[in-house]
């Protein structure tokens, strides 16, 4: 996507990113690309009589928002669902699935969005399956919190093939009601994924598509430009490949195959010849060593939880290959020899301590140090993990779940892990190469939330976890940006505002670099521009 018309923005306080992080007062954009960045007058000097020209009228500009972690798929698939983040009690999450139930036939399935939490209620736990039956008893009903964790009815959980009998899956957890296997509802990691099989099947490509569209032109309106997308399938792939041929892209997205075992990993790298471009490429696979904040991998055991996690040594969950860490390195050389990048999913310590050791012994047969490996999430990290990440060259993305899922943390984990989950200040410090991103839908979109979250350590429920781990507001806008860029190697074209890289540029509310910290959450996006091309413009924003 290029913009051929001539265009020249003045009169802003535009934070370049670039490595001086200079200022400017305005940018000329020409072929989709910045031409000349720098006074009003230098910017001006470049205009011809058929030049538009946009004053800023003094607000803060910034390079287009990047986030390195968003499900762009699901987000889009999630839209026709029933929300549930401004409900505060069970009673609410009932009338809220009741009143889908009322307009939907009796057998066809009622499934919640994912992007909210429990702890937002006043009793601090997910609806069992006899709550959900009486909101809705004629319709099976899954409630899913992020993609680790759901809770179902019973009419779910019968399709599911879940009942008294069901042994746990491998790397799951079929929560059961005190002194009994009667399933409470709850489902953890694998677990949830045998619900999830049940679900009926997307919506007929072109809806997807749609909906994908919708879904892009929702992060446009947040000032988002790029992403990187975790974990697809090839029908996923294709629809991302119909959508460029439309020309209806208008967001950057880096594609990743989801990949458990050996067998995928050959099919994930089988698209070495995927045809690679500015909007959409495809970058590696992803793999997941553990769960979420309830199945995480830990080397210490988690706390009681009463009716949710009854083991005194529940450790979380290993989600090896079937070849267990062996398995996996031979999955890492595979991806090393095709030259892709690897994103691997750590939260808990040990699974980080496994995906780094693996890392490195992969690399000691073929070199990674240009390949941009990387750990997402990285919660609970090793204090010795520090030291390796940063000599092997390993990267590392973080998105902010403690904002929804800290209490849980806290309830799980306790106090001391969720203080010190997702040390930010610390892998800075270390020498770190990090970006950042929201894990949406699981989370909320809203990359100013995130910024918020990274610079207070605040979350919504009006705790703040590990104060001592928060960043300034720089940094937090530079891991949006062009530390983005740098882990996913397009550094040269995306990332900052500069004289030659793509025209990619979002108009701010206020300049979230010069407001106190707990009022960063409250930044909108004016209009957002790609390849000089205005993809959202707020009504406000007159031009």
């Amino acid at each position: 996507m290029t913009s051929s018309q001539h265009t020249i923005l003045r009169n802003g306080n535009i934070l370049t990113v670039d490595e001086a992080f200079s200022v400017a007062q305005g940018a000329s954009i020409r072929d989709g690309r910045f031409e000349t960045v720098g006074t009003n007058e230098e910017v001006l000097s470049t205009a011809t009589a058929d030049s538009r020209i946009i004053d800023l009228g003094g607000r803060t500009a910034v390079p287009g928002l990047f986030d390195s972690h968003l499900h762009l798929y699901i987000t889009a698939m999630e839209a026709p669902r029933v929300p549930l983040i401004e409900c505060r009690s069970i009673a609410d999450v009932q009338k809220a699935v009741a009143e889908r139930a009322a307009i939907t036939p009796p057998g066809e399935w009622i499934i919640a969005r994912m992007g909210w939490h429990e702890s937002l209620l006043e009793e601090n736990r997910l609806p069992t399956r006899d709550e959900l039956d009486a909101a809705a008893p004629d319709n099976p009903v899954f409630v899913p919190r992020g993609g680790h964790v759901g809770s179902a009815n019973t009419k779910a959980l019968a399709l599911a093939g879940i009942d008294e009998e069901t042994i746990d899956p491998r790397g799951g957890l079929i929560v059961r009601e005190v002194g009994s296997r009667r399933p409470t509802g709850l489902l953890l990691e694998t677990a949830c994924y045998m619900l999830r099989k049940a679900l009926p099947s997307p919506p007929p490509a072109e809806t997807e598509k749609a909906l994908l569209r919708d879904a892009m032109a929702l992060l446009n309106s947040y000032g988002i430009v790029a992403t990187m997308d975790p974990g697809l399938n090839a029908h996923q792939i294709s629809l991302y490949e119909d959508l460029r041929e439309a020309g209806e892209i208008t967001v950057r997205t880096d594609l990743m195959y989801r990949t458990n075992n050996l067998a995928d990993t050959e099919v994930g790298v089988g698209y070495a010849g995927f045809r690679d471009d500015d909007l959409l490429r495809y970058v590696g696979v992803k793999f997941m060593l553990d769960g979420g904040v309830e199945g995480a991998r830990h080397y210490q055991p988690y706390q009681i939880v009463p009716g949710e996690q009854n083991e005194p040594g529940y450790r979380g969950l290993s989600l090896l290959p079937p070849g267990g860490e062996p398995e996996f390195v031979e999955c890492l050389k595979l991806v090393a020899k095709a030259g892709m990048q690897v994103q691997t999913h750590g939260v808990g310590d040990e699974a980080i301590d496994t995906i780094v050791r693996s890392y490195l012994a992969a690399a000691e047969e073929v070199p990674i140090r240009d390949l941009r490996w990387t750990v997402m999430h990285m919660h609970n990290a090793p204090e010795t993990i520090f030291e390796k990440m940063r000599e092997g060259g390993i990267h590392v993305t973080v998105q902010d779940q403690s904002v929804l899922l800290g209490a849980n943390k806290v309830k799980w984990w306790g106090r001391e892990r969720a203080e010190w989950s997702t040390p930010i200040r610390r892998m800075i410090d270390e020498g770190i190469l990090v970006g950042g991103g929201t894990d949406a839908p699981i989370l909320p979109i809203d990359p100013f939330i995130c910024m918020w979250w990274m610079v207070t350590r605040n979350t919504l429920q009006g705790d703040c976890l590990g104060p001592d781990q928060a960043i300034t507001a720089r940094e937090a806008l530079e891991l949006y940006t062009i530390n983005n860029a740098r882990i996913m190697g397009v550094e040269n074209d995306r990332g900052s505002i500069a004289a030659g890289k793509l025209a990619d540029l979002a108009v701010l509310s206020q300049n979230l670099l010069d407001v106190p910290g707990e009022q960063i959450r409250n930044t909108k996006a004016l209009m957002t521009i790609l390849s000089g091309k205005i993809v959202f413009q707020d009504p406000s924003m007159t031009i």
